[in-house]
């Protein structure tokens, strides 16, 4: 089965971050620590979808957006899927109510049947149910929660 990975990986800089007028503390950025995969995930042979590298962020592996304008583009991971004859695609990591979410509901809208792994997705949980809801919008969106 092909294994795409998707990492955020922003620049120091980014409107995306608090120090700049964004939501978000500084993450994932790139070439450090913070933006490496998990030491205990196996990265085995696949691609890697970058988000952020040019300053749009997003939270799917299939869109990103500019943080000033709010135009919304595609990343490379729909034309990965679509080489590679992929028809089914199954779902983990982190976060279920950000990054996974949005990555099911594309891909539900460009109509991959989708499975979401739940023991391999993590919440950040800002509000105590934001997690059971993002997995609730996923369920309602046809995605198989195993």
């Amino acid at each position: 089965a092909l294994v795409v990975y998707t990492q955020d990986w922003h620049p120091p800089h980014t409107p995306h971050f608090q120090a700049e007028g964004g939501i978000w503390p500084a993450h994932c950025v790139e070439d450090t620590p913070g933006a490496a995969f998990h030491p205990g995930l196996e990265v085995a042979d696949g691609e890697v979808v970058r988000k952020g590298h040019d300053g749009r962020d997003g939270y799917s592996g299939f869109s990103v957006r500019d943080p000033l304008s709010g135009e919304r583009g595609d990343t490379v991971l729909h034309e990965i899927l679509k080489d590679h004859a992929v028809e089914r695609l199954v779902i983990c990591g982190l976060a279920t109510d950000y990054c996974v979410v949005e990555t099911v509901l594309d891909a539900r809208t460009l109509g991959y049947p989708v499975e979401v792994v739940t023991d391999a997705v993590r919440a950040v949980d800002l509000q105590p149910s934001d997690g059971a809801v993002a997995l609730a919008r996923m369920r309602d969106a046809g995605a198989e929660l195993v």
